[in-house]
Formats: structure tokens, sequence, C-alpha cells
């Protein structure tokens, strides 16, 4: 998808915070999971944005029972899923026109289990859209910190026994 396309980023209003800041507030959310089609359990997120690692988001899960759980997702992903399916495999994102306000379908699989979270379409963009206003995606290769952001993704794959 480019910048031309249906939820391209031209045009966009960006971060407007003070020169020195580490980038946008945490976006905390108070979102559904979805079972059977239907959002019924409720959970906390929290979406946070290091602008040294521009590529992605991290979004940490907190259930009302049990741990918490973090996972990294491409900030690319997430914002086109405003727009139309985005993903494939482990992560996917997609909008869900509603009748009383439009949100935006995560889904989010592992090995043991996968769910399906619904999150609030404008809270989300405008968050992103912050994101984008401090670090823009054709600026993402420059800030990226390239030996920090390979050791995550090598100690990643450690962990996870691959």
């Amino acid at each position: 998808m480019n910048g031309e396309q249906a939820g391209g980023r031209t045009g966009r209003t960006g971060w407007t915070g003070r020169v020195g800041e580490a980038g946008p507030p945490a976006l905390r959310l108070d979102i559904r999971r979805v079972l059977d089609g239907v959002p019924v359990q409720p959970i906390g997120v929290e979406f946070r944005f290091d602008p040294s690692s521009p590529m992605v988001v991290s979004a940490t899960f907190t259930p009302g029972h049990g741990r918490e759980v973090t996972w990294r997702i491409g900030r690319e992903l997430l914002y086109r899923g405003l727009y139309g399916e985005s993903g494939e495999g482990d992560v996917q994102a997609w909008p869900v026109r509603g009748e009383t306000a439009d949100v935006v379908w995560l889904l989010l699989e592992s090995r043991e289990s996968s769910a399906v979270f619904e999150l609030p379409m404008a809270e989300v963009e405008g968050w992103l859209d912050a994101t984008y206003g401090l670090v823009p995606a054709e600026a993402e290769a420059d800030a990226l910190d390239w030996a920090a952001f390979l050791g995550e993704l090598l100690d990643d794959r450690e962990q996870c026994g691959d």
C-alpha cells in the first residue's frame, strides 16, 4: 500500500509534543476479546512506541486474571489494518464498521493459542498518527538502531527455541 491508497499517511497531522520528548505517551485502552464473533471479554492493553525501533509498537495485554503478555506488532501492519485487511500468519488486523463506532479487530496467534481483540479505531488511528509524526515511515530505516534490533530478534528466537 502506498501513500496514495486508502490508509496512506500523506497529509496526516503529526505529533505535537515538545522537542526532546521521547515520543507520544503510551496508549492505554480498555478493550474486549472477541469470542465466537462477539466482543465480550474485557481486557486492558497498553501500546508503546520507541523512536529508536520505529518499525514496531509493543502492546502489553493485561487480562483481569492471569499474567501480562507483550507482543511486538509491525507499526505499518497495524496502521494498514485501520483501512483494510493487513498481515498474515501470527498477526493480522482489519477494520469492522459498526452501527455506533468503527473498530479494528486484531488477531494474535501463538503456538499455544489465538485471540481476536476489538480496538477502538479513532484512538488507535490518532496514536499511530502521532508516532508517524515523530518518525515518518520513510525515515524508519534511518532511525532504527540495527544492532539492537537484530539483537532483540535473535534473543526472541533463542527464547522461542527456534
